[in-house]
C-alpha cells in the first residue's frame, strides 16, 4: 500500500477503531506494515501515528493468550 492508497484508506474508513476491529488478522498485518513504512518517511500521512497505535494494540490484543493468567489456569 503506497502513501496515496494509505491516505485514501484512512480517509474513507470512518472510525479507525471500528475499522481495525473489523479487519481480519491478515488485513490488520497489511495495515500495520503500511502504517509503519509510512511513519518512517519524512512526511507521514496525517493521523498515521494514531492509526498505527490503535492497529498495534488490536494486533497485540489478538495475540494475547485467552487464558486468565500466564499459566493457563482458569
Amino acid at each position: 500500500m503506497n502513501r496515496s492508497q494509505l491516505a485514501h484508506f484512512m480517509k474513507s474508513s470512518g472510525d479507525p477503531e471500528e475499522t481495525l476491529t473489523a479487519a481480519t488478522t491478515d488485513e490488520l498485518g497489511i495495515i500495520v506494515d503500511a502504517l509503519y513504512r509510512n511513519l518512517d518517511t519524512p512526511k507521514p500521512v496525517f493521523g498515521a501515528q494514531d492509526w498505527y497505535d490503535l492497529a498495534t494494540e488490536e494486533l497485540a490484543r489478538r495475540s494475547a493468550p485467552s487464558s486468565p493468567d500466564a499459566y493457563g489456569a482458569a
